[in-house]
């Protein structure tokens, strides 16, 4: 499944990858991808035709949630006014190019996508999803179709990181300086299982554009037990923090970020073993200049790990459910104008 996302991905930058690595270090183009470029009168037409349809490559290369009807939260480029659209588009060509990308130790989900960094400005280096492992926690629960209501997200988060610290896995969750749940997929989670349930049909769209197919018997399946939690009295914890503080219980790592999300897109990263330096970001333009971090490449490793029947189409609904997860997040927490930066 992530393979055809790599490839997918590929064919939207690979002609392009030189360019933006010549551009990401020199001053910003004038050729912005923020919107379609005008085509010039001068052209004829069969060179208009070319000229539009690389124009339109650049605009599906840089899709946003807005584009499916998602993005409900307030993070993104047109809420803010302190940032100079011209370096944006600078880094978002830099990010695709992969100049950002750095190796990782580990091969699942540790960290989350949060564009903060800790007080010293630096951050774990790890694969990185929404809620960090929470993110396995929660997509596990989705796709793996268990009708248990004997367990709830407590037990489950627990259960959850045995499991990969069995299977030799470093996990971590994390919060921040000015709340008890700094974790917006943790904070959240009851509300992005209700995003799921209500929009999967939007969501499906997105994800789609990617190179990810959910058949109609999947996304039956992980909304029915989306369905199922929200229903399920005691699943839920009340104390969102505590869900942090149970996960450090059972040994996964703890970050505390600190500062205000200054995140400008997501990077949708598919090279395995890496992720995307967001201390080298704000150090190349600014620490208004942030971006959330998806290392899609590591889903299969924990969709992998986690399924307890061995069986490849769980495995495979399980995969899908955390990258569901992953764009239900962004969808409750972002604003529509965030844009999806792929690095293949």
């Amino acid at each position: 499944m992530f393979e055809s996302l790599k490839n997918l991905l590929k064919h939207f930058t690979g002609s392009e990858e030189k360019t933006a690595t010549a551009t990401a270090t020199a001053t910003a183009t004038s050729d912005p991808v923020l919107a379609p470029e005008p085509l010039p009168a001068s052209v004829p037409d069969g060179g208009s035709q070319k000229a539009q349809s690389a124009a339109e490559e650049k605009v599906v290369q840089y899709i946003t949630l807005s584009n499916f009807n998602l993005g409900l939260g307030s993070i993104g480029p047109d809420n803010r006014d302190d940032i100079d659209l011209q370096i944006v588009n600078e880094m978002y060509q830099a990010i695709a190019a992969g100049l950002f990308n750095i190796p990782v130790r580990g091969a699942v989900p540790e960290i989350c996508v949060d564009g903060r960094t800790n007080k010293d400005g630096t951050r774990i280096e790890a694969p990185c999803a929404a809620g960090g492992t929470l993110s396995i926690v929660y997509g596990g629960d989705l796709g793996g179709n268990s009708a248990a209501a004997d367990i709830n997200e407590m037990q489950l988060t627990t259960q959850t990181i045995n499991t990969l610290k069995g299977k030799g896995h470093s996990t971590g969750v994390h919060g921040d300086d000015h709340g008890s749940c700094g974790c917006g997929a943790c904070a959240k989670a009851p509300t992005i299982y209700q995003h799921i349930a209500e929009r999967i049909s939007d969501i499906a769209s997105l994800v789609s554009q990617l190179g990810i197919n959910l058949t109609d018997s999947e996304k039956e399946s992980i909304v029915q037990q989306a369905k199922n939690r929200l229903s399920q009295a005691d699943f839920f914890a009340e104390d969102r923090g505590a869900v942090l503080q149970t996960a450090c219980g059972a040994g996964a790592l703890y970050e505390e970020l600190v500062g205000k999300h200054n995140e400008l897109g997501i990077a949708l990263n598919t090279k395995t073993g890496t992720t995307v330096d967001r201390s080298a970001i704000r150090a190349k333009y600014g620490p208004q200049y942030d971006m959330f971090v998806v290392d899609a490449w590591a889903f299969g490793n924990a969709a992998k790990d986690i399924n307890a029947t061995g069986n490849e189409a769980d495995e495979q609904r399980i995969a899908k459910a955390i990258t569901l997860q992953n764009v239900a997040t962004a969808s409750i927490l972002g604003h529509g104008s965030l844009r999806i930066i792929p690095i293949a």
